[in-house]
């Protein structure tokens, strides 16, 4: 949120196992959308349609979607997966970074593109205004298997999404290049080598630091360091109960606690009943996806 150095925005991210999008394509007469989120699908369709000049002829079934507006990636992970069964029914060559951009993703960061690719932990090298490319992914590393989160949402208003989101990007100020380069040196020289090093302990301390500084500046649009105020409550609440790292995903209302798998269901508990005592919502156990989509071509 700089651009001094000519590039903007940048992200990271992890891969989660669960909630999935599952969707079963085939070669139809004419194109037939069943399933959940219908609507969203036709208009993904439409995009792909116009940029590459084909009219599929495909019935896709979506059995299984993410909640929409959650923090969780439901978009991208939809239309990416819309976008690379019409092209493989349509016998189209494209990479995932350009079926992307063909249905309107990876505007201003490209991990969720590079999570559906590839899985594990990634982080973007942020976007050049003067060619609108995708952002380079610069890091992937698998995500260590003995740890995990628990994500929770309170029941709070949804993230923001489409023109909501647009403008809430269009009224932020630029981020003081010292608060860009402390994220930077975070990142650098704390985070990435605590997972190569399966460092839990100043992996978690990082990514708290980092998501209080990115935090802080969104405030202006989102009203404080979280989302709202059952978020920030939560947040501390998952801090006092030994949570190594805490975050917000995107917009939430999606909120994340980094852990040990061992120390899972117990904090899972008290996370659950933390919620009940307050807002209400949900709070479930994720490990990390370090494959990417799994895509199955039947006979």
């Amino acid at each position: 949120m700089n651009g001094e150095l000519g590039r903007i925005f940048g992200g990271l991210g992890v891969g989660i196992d669960h909630p999935n999008v599952l969707l079963h394509a085939q070669s139809a007469p004419s194109l037939k959308i069943t399933g959940e989120q219908t609507n969203l699908a036709q208009e993904i369709i439409a995009q792909f349609s116009t940029n590459y000049h084909i009219t599929p002829k495909a019935h896709l079934h979506i059995t299984q979607t993410i909640p929409c507006h959650s923090g969780l990636g439901s978009g991208t992970q939809l239309a990416l997966a819309i976008a690379v069964a019409l092209a493989k029914i349509s016998n189209l060559q494209a990479s995932i970074p350009e079926l992307a951009s063909s249905v309107g993703r990876a505007k201003r960061t490209s991990v969720g593109t590079s999570i559906f690719e590839y899985g594990g932990f990634v982080v973007d090298g942020g976007k050049n205004p003067k060619t609108n490319a995708t952002p380079p992914l610069i890091y992937h590393q698998p995500f260590p298997a003995d740890w995990c989160f628990i994500v929770a949402s309170p029941n709070q208003p949804k993230g923001l999404a489409n023109s909501e989101e647009k403008q809430a990007f269009d009224q932020l100020t630029t981020m003081p290049a010292q608060d860009v380069g402390q994220i930077c040196r975070l990142i650098m020289f704390k985070l990435l080598p605590a997972i190569a090093e399966h460092d839990i302990e100043t992996f978690g301390a990082a990514l708290t630091e980092i998501q209080i500084l990115t935090g802080n500046h969104f405030a202006q649009t989102q009203g404080g360091t979280y989302a709202k105020p059952p978020a920030t409550k939560c947040i501390k609440f998952m801090q006092q109960q030994g949570a190594y790292g805490v975050g917000q995903s995107s917009w939430g209302p999606a909120l994340y606690a980094v852990l040990k798998q061992q120390q899972a269901n117990t904090f899972l508990t008290k996370v659950q009943d933390h919620l009940q005592a307050n807002t209400g919502g949900e709070a479930f156990i994720v490990k990390a996806n370090n494959q990417g989509a799994t895509i199955k071509v039947e006979a």
